[in-house]
């Protein structure tokens, strides 16, 4: 079992602290400061906005996002069937050609 560590983030004006693995800590830290600029840029279009709206809001936009990244990634399993497919095709073909060379 990997070791824990303490990691305080600063999101919308307060500070929070999460365990996590130490190996797991960096990408703890990116992902924080990646969701407070989230954050900073909806409150620079929404000056009036107040934090937990600002929170909806950025949880909706990531939540599409993901959306988006699931829908390319489903377009991609067709190719990689057809792929397969064709390597497959081509190890049959070598061994038929080097089947009849001998």
């Amino acid at each position: 079992m990997s070791d824990l560590t303490t990691v305080e983030l600063w999101l919308l004006d307060s500070t929070y602290k999460f365990g996590c693995p130490i190996e797991k800590q960096h990408d703890l830290k990116n992902a924080g400061s990646l969701l407070e600029q989230k954050f900073r840029d909806m409150r620079q279009s929404n000056p009036r906005m107040d934090n937990q709206k600002i929170t909806v809001m950025v949880a909706l936009q990531l939540m599409q996002e993901v959306l988006e990244l699931n829908q390319s990634l489903q377009q991609y399993g067709p190719c990689e069937q057809l792929l397969s497919d064709m390597v497959s095709d081509i190890d049959q073909n070598v061994a038929q050609l080097l089947a009849q060379s001998n």
